[in-house]
């Protein structure tokens, strides 16, 4: 899944990236996995905006595995609402009058039918060991491009276990990269 997205993701980019493939492909391999820290990479190409995220499962849930109590559910269940919600935990310009086309989400640790996907019913094993991540998907369409120039990241406020997000942007003026905080939740091009 990642894979076809950095691809989709990278294509309008090839001429921004002339010269500069090493750092255009070093900057979308993943990060290390850090409780507490997220990444965040946007694109954002003509009246399309674009978010790829990846974090910690445990920044979103308080665990890493299939939920095994009425309790894990419920966590699971309340997440997953938020982080498809339009409108509710990542905010493009509102004079761009965006709307929200798609959200993927996926996790080794939890099933497509927990996080709303197609797919099996079948729990992961709820013994994994390790790390488990959430990878989510999101793509909106703006009326007013012109006017598109930040995104407000309200996963924080959501999700009180985030501390820090290390947010990539290609955008219409080339590349840059940011960090977010719970106080500074905003990242504009």
């Amino acid at each position: 899944m990642q894979a076809k997205l950095r691809a989709a993701l990278l294509r309008p980019l090839t001429i921004v990236c002339l010269g500069l493939v090493g750092p255009c492909v070093q900057a979308h391999e993943p990060g290390a996995h850090v409780h507490g820290q997220a990444v965040l990479r946007v694109v954002v190409d003509g009246n399309a905006l674009s978010a790829e995220l990846e974090s910690p499962l445990d920044n979103i849930l308080g665990f890493e595995h299939a939920p095994g109590s009425a309790q894990e559910q419920q966590a699971v269940t309340l997440a997953v609402t938020a982080l498809r919600k339009p409108g509710g935990i990542l905010l493009p310009t509102p004079a761009a009058q965006c709307t929200l086309q798609k959200v993927s989400l996926a996790s080794a640790a939890l099933t497509p039918a927990m996080l709303g996907e197609p797919g099996t019913a079948t729990p992961p094993s709820a013994d994994e060991p390790g790390h488990a991540d959430l990878d989510g998907e999101f793509s909106w369409q703006c009326a007013k491009p012109e006017f598109l120039h930040s995104l407000r990241v309200d996963l924080f406020l959501a999700f009180p276990r985030l501390h820090k997000m290390q947010v990539e942007v290609a955008g219409p003026k080339g590349q840059s990269a940011t960090t977010l905080t719970g106080t500074h939740r905003t990242v504009q091009w």
